[in-house]
């Protein structure tokens, strides 16, 4: 889940991303298909809920980590920018992308990212969740209660 402060640069070089928005190229293949779905990782603990409106994406995520310590963003919209979608809100900046296997969001600064979303003991810089898991969104993206809709279970 997390992968320390440098994790979220490793994870977006993993994606071929620059750090950043400077230097993005065009867009990808990973993003020709409709993204809109939810996205759930380690038996639901992180879930990922994606309107896709092409050059937007509406997203929000909850990551529930150890002793029940929770990161969470609340509704946030993202760009297209190149081969991914960046959001800043804040000091913190979001950016959605794929490997081709993994949705991975990378959140920077670490530090900036974690008193903004997360709980005492929990921490978002990376976090990947498989495009294998993907699911239909179950209501309208506005309409769906991360704590009434049943996601992932």
């Amino acid at each position: 889940m997390n992968t320390g402060r440098n994790g979220w640069k490793r994870g977006l070089q993993a994606l071929g991303l620059a750090v950043g928005i400077a230097g993005l190229g065009g867009a990808s293949d990973a993003f020709a298909a409709d993204l809109s779905g939810v996205y759930c990782a380690r038996g639901g603990d992180d879930i990922l809920i994606v309107d896709d409106r092409g050059s937007r994406l509406g997203f929000e995520l909850s990551s529930w980590q150890g002793g029940m310590h929770h990161c969470g963003t609340g509704r946030l919209t993202a760009a297209r920018q190149g081969n991914g979608y960046t959001v800043s809100d804040g000091a913190c900046t979001l950016r959605l992308g794929s490997d081709g296997t993994d949705m991975v969001l990378g959140a920077a600064p670490f530090e900036a990212c974690k008193r903004q979303y997360c709980g005492a003991r929990a921490a978002l810089s990376t976090l990947r969740l498989p495009l294998a898991s993907r699911r239909a969104l179950p209501l309208p993206f506005d309409s769906i209660s991360m704590m009434e809709t049943p996601l992932c279970r």
